[in-house]
């Protein structure tokens, strides 16, 4: 996945020097193989390199061309960047040769004519820091080399009469649609000499389109099919062999119509962009079989309207789509994530000069090479600039390898940064900041010639990385911090890496194309990169299309559908390759191509008779596509030959990981299917779903930390700064509630013990079982109907509580989360809380108690709930703790008026714990009873004729030096002085549903005050030592 990063940069449109250009850009394209692009004007004509950024050619159309041929509305690219044509308004075709000639350098540092001038390399590599793809474009591939200008003559002009409705690039020829009549045409690009020129095909000729003129077409050549869209609202996906063959995709619904096409390869998608700011989603096979739609894209109604499509394109692995709408632009992951936009309510206020102007419309994009850029360019036609945004990738989007489930990486530009998972504590694991990251510097001169990197990959412990660019490898030591290089360059220039590279502790495993023969080599990191050090070399017979290492384990999957089995083999002088065995699936996987990741799972009881034997025995999964499929073995009784069971585990997923054998999820199999982490924990169950937060991706699983790390892009705007600038926030999410809910819920109480053995020693292991807990709590206890008491997970869960000393506090901490009408529900299953109020005293766990108090004295009733209060309250004050005591008697006095509750479970507690503070409480309350104002004559009178007894009078409690905790009186604390007195000036005492208790000595505990009128309850009690107490009575009286 990739997410913005930085502040975008700035490319004229109208470059200085160039005053007659006018600004007025139109469209952009960029050429296949990605090195340069074309920016479009009214009157001019812009070919530009993607990296480095630079200007270097120019057509700049005459008066006379303008009038004759009309200004330019569209231009494509031939497939080799060789030339380009160039529709225009006068339905003209403008064909330009796009040449390189040889003895001419743009940007160099000496004059042509004047070579000897011109600094020697070593002396310009020791003065500057040659940029990122610096030597793509230069003689012998030399970093700050001149670079090779490029010269763009018109080479053939060509009037369409009929009148040009579209054009598209396919092959050696261009796709001319025509709009009267309707029909499509190929024109041999000039110069294809072997290139015939079709005649014209009338489109009421094809009986699977209707007569409309096709006014958008492009094509993908990783597929070999186009997709149209006709003037009256149809798409089409279209294939042409000996004749033109397509589908219908889409018709138009309430008169919403598509804009704009992108076809996937990677995951065989066709994407519309809708004239209603809609995207939507079909999956196709063949140009004959109609595409199904799978799912839409649709922005969140919060971020208002984003207006129509203007363009689409997905990323060059396939994994993203960047979407340009006509008030934004918003970047969305395959399956339909959303991971970044620039919709926002709050622009006017947020800065008050702004540069970026894509952040408001964009018109035309598209990616830089490597997939580390995003071209974007405006709608406004006052914005004379293209804006260049980076972008950090994930480097799962390069080469999936679902065994390294908890290594996370991503690449920009020119660094590589490693999640430090295994430096975070738990605390810092659940709270990520930037500071989680390590930056690695790709090395400059590796970077400037083989830029941009195709393979990252690192080793199980965090010790060494490795990359690998267009040719060679590099690798680096994350303890010596050192990159070791070919020093051969020859050696490097001779081979690709082409199928991945793994880490086998020390050992870098490489697959490898050199000069036609696919090998697979092993380098050592302690010995130099030289071919003379190679540890081992195995010649497989077809190129390796993904490479898995799984313990001692390599499997390389092959072009010609073949599973190759090796394992590494290690002695004390040398490690060594040795083939074990190969599975052709010619049969069962239809293109090779299509599967981007395969692993297996080993069967829990070992049934080979050793590694060699394993692939035969093993599971295989394979992620084709979006489709994630697993192959059971099946061998015959009387013969050898094995066959294969196939289910499909999920028909729509992004990425997957594999857990090993032996840890925490023993076996389980993950995965990403846009919305939701799925996890099989049986293959032949259904999965359950972990929620990660909005806009977030995920990177990796931490499973000895039970947590999901996802990523997700934070914009910042300042109003002193005229531009967004972006960076990567981290977020974990805790997976382990609803791994142990599946557990508990489909095998039984045992098997959830044991899941739940490698989280004991969390510090979140009490919260994950608390969030467990609350969950189901609310879900069963609002279910109607209720389910049966032999149903009921709770209860399930109550029971495997028990197994850890924690229980009673996760059951309190559930309760205080949830509303007091499941209480009875949730007790009812976990036992009555006076015996687990119990527990809790007994165990000294004082905030448990508190939680617990506040049930018992809801469920329970009157008398028994005073006497447990009483019994803790006495067990409270022989372990000295006061802040406890606190809350309990704020709570107590939050529950009547006049303190009745207060004064019986206070001598509940004396009678428990005699010559504790508590009698002096009493003692005092009894003195400020005979101390009070009689009731007034004229006082209402209760039932029985009596005068109603005057509310008790405030106590107001001395503070604490102790820090404060939240508990069940948490709430607003001792009012302040002006508080005071303005309830002092209150002549009738004020209603309040709790008693007061005020503040009388420096050490008194409490205090009684008859005179003082009675002020709003704080919800706070200050008490302390009964010897303190004492005192404080003895100097009153």
């Amino acid at each position: 996945m990739y997410w913005p990063s930085g502040s975008a940069r700035r490319l004229s449109a109208a470059p200085a020097g160039l005053p007659d250009v006018p600004h007025d850009a139109i469209h952009m394209a960029r050429a296949r193989n990605g090195t340069l692009w074309l920016l479009l004007t009214r009157t001019a004509l812009l070919v530009w390199r993607t990296r480095p950024a630079e200007l270097v050619a120019v057509v700049e159309r005459t008066p006379h061309g303008l009038a004759q041929h009309g200004e330019n509305v569209f231009a494509v690219w031939r497939h080799d960047a060789g030339a380009i044509a160039l529709q225009t308004s006068r339905d003209a075709l403008l064909f330009y040769d796009v040449v390189q000639p040889a003895d001419a350098s743009v940007y160099a540092l000496a004059r042509a004519d004047a070579p000897e001038l011109a600094p020697s390399v070593a002396a310009r590599l020791a003065t500057f820091q040659p940029e990122v793809g610096d030597a793509m474009h230069t003689p012998h591939g030399e970093p700050l080399g001149p670079r090779y200008a490029l010269h763009v003559p018109l080479r053939h002009a060509l009037h369409v009469d009929p009148g040009i409705a579209s054009i598209a690039p396919l092959g050696t020829h261009v796709l001319v649609a025509t709009r009267t009549p309707p029909a499509v045409q190929l024109l041999a690009w000039p110069g294809e000499k072997e290139a015939p020129t079709p005649p014209p095909v009338l489109l009421r000729d094809l009986p699977w389109l209707d007569d409309a003129p096709v006014v958008h077409a492009e094509h993908s050549y990783a597929t070999d099919l186009s997709a149209w869209l006709t003037s009256d609202g149809c798409a089409y996906v279209v294939s042409l062999t000996d004749a033109w063959r397509g589908a219908l995709a889409y018709t138009p619904k309430q008169g919403v119509t598509p804009v704009a096409t992108a076809v996937n390869a990677r995951f065989s998608m066709l994407a519309l962009g809708l004239d209603d700011g809609r995207i939507a989603l079909f999956e196709f096979q063949t140009s004959t079989q109609t595409p199904q739609q799978t799912h839409e894209l649709v922005l969140p109604a919060a971020l208002g309207s984003p207006g129509a499509v203007r363009a689409l394109i997905w990323s060059p692995e396939g994994h993203a789509l960047a979407v340009g709408y006509a008030h934004g632009w918003a970047l969305w992951s395959a399956l339909g994530r959303l991971v970044a936009h620039s919709f926002r309510d709050d622009w006017a206020v947020a800065t008050r000069v702004f540069r970026d102007g894509f952040a408001f419309g964009v018109q035309s994009l598209f990616w830089g090479l490597g997939g580390t850029e995003l071209f974007l360019l405006p709608v406004d036609p006052q914005d004379a600039w293209v804006h260049v945004l980076p972008l950090v990738q994930s480097t799962t989007a390069l080469h999936m390898t679902p065994g390294e489930a908890g290594a996370a990486l991503l690449l920009d530009n020119d660094n590589v940064y490693l999640y430090r998972s295994r430096e975070q504590s738990e605390a810092g694991l659940l709270t990520p900041d930037s500071d989680a990251w390590r930056r690695v510097a790709l090395p400059a001169e590796y970077a400037a010639a083989q830029w941009p990197m195709r393979y990252v990959t690192l080793s199980a412990d965090g010790r060494f990385l490795a990359v690998a660019g267009r040719r060679g490898l590099a690798h680096y030591s994350t303890v010596s911090g050192r990159w070791k290089l070919y020093e051969n360059a020859a050696q490097a220039q001779a081979f690709r890496v082409r199928g991945g590279l793994a880490w086998f502790e020390h050992v870098l495993i490489a697959a490898c194309d050199c000069q036609g023969e696919i090998q697979v080599r092993l380098y050592s990191r302690d010995t130099p990169l030289d071919n003379a050090h190679l540890l081992d070399l195995c010649v497989v017979p077809a190129p390796v299309i993904t490479l898995q290492l799984l313990g001692t384990s390599l499997l390389l999957y092959l072009a010609d559908n073949t599973l190759v089995h090796y394992t590494v083999t290690a002695t004390a002088t040398q490690i060594r390759l040795q083939l074990c065995g190969s599975i052709s699936f010619d049969g069962i996987i239809g293109e090779p191509a299509r599967v981007r990741a395969c692993s297996w799972r080993l069967p829990a009881v070992p049934q080979s008779l050793g590694a060699a034997d394993d692939l035969s025995h093993a599971s295989l999964i394979f992620l084709i596509d979006g489709m994630l499929v697993l192959l059971r073995p099946v061998r015959a009784h009387d013969t050898d030959e094995l066959s294969y069971d196939l289910q499909v585990l999920h028909e729509y997923l992004e990425t997957f990981w594999t857990v090993p054998a032996h840890g925490p999820c023993a076996h389980a199999l993950w995965g990403w299917d846009g919305t939701h982490m799925l996890v099989w924990l049986d293959p032949s169950a259904t999965p359950l779903r972990v929620a990660l937060p909005d806009e977030t991706y995920p990177l990796c699983v931490l499973l000895e930390r039970g947590l999901v790390l996802s990523a997700k892009s934070v914009a910042t705007v300042r109003r002193t700064l005229d531009t967004v600038s972006f960076r990567v926030r981290l977020h974990t999410t805790l997976y382990i509630d609803a791994v142990l809910r599946a557990v508990l819920t489909h095998q039984g109480i045992a098997p959830a013990v044991e899941a739940a053995a490698s989280y004991v020693s969390l510090p979140y292991f009490a919260h994950a079982l608390e969030r467990l807990l609350h969950a189901v709590l609310e879900e069963e206890a609002d279910a109607r109907p209720p389910p049966a008491k032999g149903q009921r997970l709770v209860a399930r869960i109550a029971s495997f509580l028990d197994h850890y000393a924690c229980s009673v506090a996760v059951v309190a901490g559930a309760a205080r989360k949830t509303e007091a009408s499941r209480w009875s529900y949730l007790f009812a299953c976990v036992g009555a809380p006076r015996a687990l109020l119990t527990h809790a005293v007994q165990a000294h766990d004082w905030d448990t108690t508190c939680a617990l108090l506040l049930v018992v004295h809801t469920l329970d009733d009157e008398a028994s709930s005073i006497a447990s209060t009483g019994h803790a309250l006495a067990r409270m004050a022989q372990s000295q703790a006061w802040s406890s005591i606190r809350e309990v008697i704020s709570f107590l006095a939050s529950m009547d008026e006049y303190a009745r509750r207060v004064r019986a479970c206070v001598a509940a507690a004396a009678h428990e714990a005699p010559h504790s503070v508590f009698e002096a409480w009493l003692e005092a309350a009894s003195i400020a009873r005979v101390e009070a104002v009689p009731p007034p004559s004229d006082a209402p009178l209760d039932s029985d004729g009596e005068p109603e007894p005057e509310p008790e009078p405030e106590l107001e409690p001395e503070p604490e030096v102790s820090p404060s905790r939240p508990g069940l009186g948490a709430g607003p604390r001792r009012p302040s002085e002006a508080a005071r007195r303005e309830a002092c000036s209150v002549t009738e005492p004020r209603a309040s549903p709790a008693q007061v208790l005020h503040r009388a000595a420096r050490h008194a505990s409490l205090t009684l005050s008859p005179s003082l009128p009675r002020m709003q309850a704080n919800g706070r009690v200050v008490v302390g030592p009964a010897g303190a107490a004492a005192r404080a009575w003895e100097d009153r009286a």
